[in-house]
Parts: C-alpha cells; structure tokens; sequence
C-alpha cells in the first residue's frame, strides 16, 4: 500500500495531535506514525507549571504572564475542538450558575504559594521571589505561621501552634492556570482520529527507511507500507522520542549531533498521589523546599475540594531517587508541616522533565527528504500548545 500526504507527524503524546490538528485547518493532507502502542498517552504533558526556577535572575515577568489563566486559555483554545471552560473560587458563590460544559477541559484558576523554614537556606530564596514578584507588579502577600499554614494545600490546623516550633514563611503569589490534561488530550485524539480516519493515524509504526521517494514503515500487524511526504516530515520531540531521534540524527545528518545533545538539561522528577482523610483546599498550590504540592482531580472541585494529593519533587543529587531521602523529604513535609498522623500513596512515578536551551526547529536531511525536529514539546501542556502553534505556523 502506498499514499501521498503533504505532511507526515511523527510523535508519541499530544504534539502531533495539536500540529494534525492545524495543518488539517490549513486544508493541508495529513498522516500520523507513532512508534508507541499507547495512542499518543506518553503523558510527558503537565496540567501545570511547576515553576522550576533555576536562579533568581529568570526572567519572571515573561514566565508569570505565560501563566496567567487568560493566557493559558488563549494558548490552549485554538486547536480544541470543543468547550474549554474557566473556573476560579469566586464562582462557587454564585446563586445562580451560568450554563457549562462540565465534561469539558477545564482551565482552573489557583493562587501559587511558597513556604519554607526559616531557618533553611531555602527561605532566602523564597524571600528574593517575593522581592522580585514585588517590583513587577504582581502584589504578592507576606505570610508567617499560621496565616500561612491556613492557605497551604493539605495542613491539618489540629495543634498546629504545639508541633511547629520552626517558624515557617512564605508568600501567596499571583493566580496562574491550570488543564484538565487528560480530558483535553482524549477530546483532542478522538476528534483528529475521526479527521484523518485510520488510514492517516497509525500506532505502532516502526520506520524502516527515508529518502525522496517516501518513507517506508512496517505496522504490528503486517506488511512494509509506504507513504509519500509532499511537503515535510515533522518530528516532535519528547522523551519517549529521544532515543529514536537521537538514531535518526546519527544516521541522516552527524553535524546536528552537538546541538541535539546541547539542546536540553535533563531533569527527573517523583510523582506521587497520596490520599488524604480530609478534603484538601483546592484553590492553591503550593511550593514547599523543592516539592510542588495540589490538590488533583478533573472538572471542578467538589465541595470542600478532593482527597488527593499530588506531590512533585525533582532529583537534587544523583543516585537519590526514590530513595531513603525521597520518603524523609515527604514525611517530614506531611508530619513536620502538615501535621498529619499518616498517609497512603496511592501510586508513584517518574517523569522525565526536560529545561531547553533552545526551541526553533532543527532542519534534517534524510536522504533527500526534508525534515524537521519541532522542540519543546513536553512540558505544561499550554506552553506545548503555543511552541506546536509557532512551529507549525513557520512550515
């Protein structure tokens, strides 16, 4: 079997999705090869910013307006097929409650909080944040004890005076966005799969071979196939994808070598969902001495807020993952802060993050084929949405 399709989408999560998406708009034909069983589920898409800020002199201002609600809605809207609904506190006072979509993606509207010890050498740093989110503008709110410990997600307030002897500080910064991730990726995969039908959207695909007269693949379930790119073949880059890019790149071009490799600093980070007894409040994240810590959940919080608690804490030293210093990182933060008795993790992961030092698009030539690398596409899925949007736009 041999066809013809102006672009070829080459990806694992929700990049090519969002890139098939848009190109079908521009009347473009369109197939897709994921290498991957798991139709586009890589899950390297974060609902949220974990605002990993490597030295105090970032660039905040940039980095803050990216994740103001608004424009989280705005970089998420364009290639949805569907509603994506605004939620924020206030609504919940509402008498009467305007017509939504409830099974919609929703953007939610939380206050970001720092805290730590004052006595750690992270309350420094926590101070110089709000030193700086303070001259831009964005009125950050000075809290100690316990006015702090009542807006952090999570701390029971029983005898909260009696088990902190520390002093603990930090500050409640602006309010920024975050996605329903995985109701906006299966919207997303069920629409593009009903446009490019199951001839142009293929799972499983092992890619042979490239060169000017198309690019040979064999499925799972059978035969070489090939298809004929007019126009470009798209790689979308996330870490699943690594390895196999990195192969391609040694194969077709050695001189994207050093730039492949310069391209990112590799990060890894805990996942962990732990069950809590009482409804957690849900209109705040917090940041805690590296751990990033919400409530989670789909839609909108049920009254009162979820039971669960998701906890991201990134590898500081090598070889310290997952370790005997994971779980004192994590129990002193639930008993030593929080005031819990006990906890269930419900489920614990790894996730590879990637901080990039570039993201325009790398030319490949494969043989006479012309290709492209698209970057940045793993990472808070809004910031994925808006760099798919840029570099689709420029092809």
């Amino acid at each position: 079997m041999k066809h013809k399709v102006n672009y070829l989408l080459v990806g694992t999560g929700v990049a090519p999705l969002l890139a098939a998406q848009r190109l079908v708009n521009r009347g473009e034909t369109v197939a897709i090869l994921n290498p991957e069983r798991d139709f586009f589920l890589e899950n390297s898409e974060m609902s949220l910013d974990l605002l990993n800020f490597q030295t105090t002199n970032s660039d905040l201002s940039r980095r803050f307006s990216n994740n103001l609600p608004d424009q989280v809605y705005r970089d998420m809207v364009h290639e949805f097929p569907g509603a994506i609904e605004m939620w924020k506190e206030e609504d919940e006072l509402k008498a009467v409650q305007p017509f939504r979509v409830l099974s919609a993606p929703w953007v939610r509207q939380r206050h970001r909080l720092w805290a730590a010890s004052e006595r750690s050498f992270r309350a420094e740093r926590v101070e110089s944040l709000y030193l700086r989110a303070l001259d831009l503008g964005w009125k950050p709110q000075w809290l100690e004890g316990l006015s702090l410990a009542r807006r952090f997600p999570g701390v029971s307030l029983k005898k909260f005076d009696q088990r902190n002897s520390e002093k603990w500080v930090g500050f409640l910064g602006p309010r920024f966005g975050d996605v329903d991730v995985e109701r906006y990726r299966i919207g997303l995969l069920e629409f593009v799969r009903e446009r490019l039908g199951r001839r142009n959207l293929m799972t499983a695909a092992h890619i042979l071979g490239m060169d000017t007269k198309g690019v040979r693949f064999q499925l799972a379930s059978g035969l070489p196939l090939t298809i004929e790119v007019g126009r470009s073949m798209l790689f979308f880059w996330t870490p699943k994808l690594e390895r196999f890019l990195g192969q391609m790149i040694q194969k077709y071009d050695l001189r994207l070598v050093p730039v492949f490799q310069d391209a990112v600093v590799r990060q890894r980070w805990e996942e962990w969902e732990v069950l809590s007894r009482d409804p957690i409040n849900s209109y705040v994240v917090g940041h805690f001495e590296g751990m990033r810590v919400w409530a989670n959940g789909e839609g909108v919080p049920p009254p009162g807020g979820w039971n669960q608690l998701k906890i991201m804490r990134r590898e500081i030293v090598p070889g310290q993952f997952l370790s005997a210093t994971s779980f004192n990182d994590l129990s002193g933060m639930l008993f030593r802060f929080m005031g819990w008795d006990r906890y269930s993790v419900r489920k614990v992961g790894v996730r590879i993050g990637y901080r990039w030092n570039q993201s325009q698009p790398m030319d490949l030539d494969a043989d006479g084929l012309h290709a492209k690398i698209i970057l940045a596409c793993d990472g808070p899925i809004h910031w994925i949405a808006k760099q798919v949007r840029q570099a689709i736009d420029g092809v």
